[in-house]
């Protein structure tokens, strides 16, 4: 036998270009901050789940919303009892929409996931409705500070 007995074959892997800038963005995605929850959309949303939760009218918050304005929201609120505290997840904004995805604690200290609909009309974000789960929101992309 010539040459080849007794050498040890190793395999090397190519590391992929993609896998850097995929490890960047789950990075960012992951690492979203309160602060990152500091533009229009945030505030109007935070204000407005401050007044719900605090027993004061959210009426000042609602717009006209195509004639669909958020009354639902005080109902689905309801249920979490007074007093209620929040955190915001995620957000989006796309053009003249967004949505704000927040988990509220109630009186039974479970967190609830809920998207808050946003428009904005004339110039100012206003609340259009409420969901009773988060809405997917693409992670790293635009925490939507708008």
């Amino acid at each position: 036998m010539m040459g080849g007995a007794g050498k040890r074959r190793t395999r090397t892997r190519k590391v992929s270009k993609v896998a850097p800038i995929l490890a960047a963005m789950v990075v960012a995605a992951c690492s979203l901050t309160p602060d990152m929850f500091d533009g229009p959309i945030h505030d109007v949303t935070r204000n407005y789940l401050r007044a719900v939760a605090g027993g004061t009218s959210p009426a000042p918050f609602y717009g006209d919303c195509g004639g669909t304005h958020g009354g639902n929201a005080e109902r689905a609120l309801a249920g979490e009892g007074g007093g209620f505290t929040f955190s915001m997840d995620s957000s989006t904004q796309d053009g003249d929409s967004a949505v704000v995805n927040v988990d509220v604690t109630g009186q039974d200290h479970t967190a609830s996931p809920y998207a808050v609909d946003l428009r904005r009309e004339n110039g100012k974000w206003v609340v259009c409705g409420l969901d009773t789960h988060h809405v997917q929101i693409n992670s790293g992309v635009d925490p939507g500070i708008g």
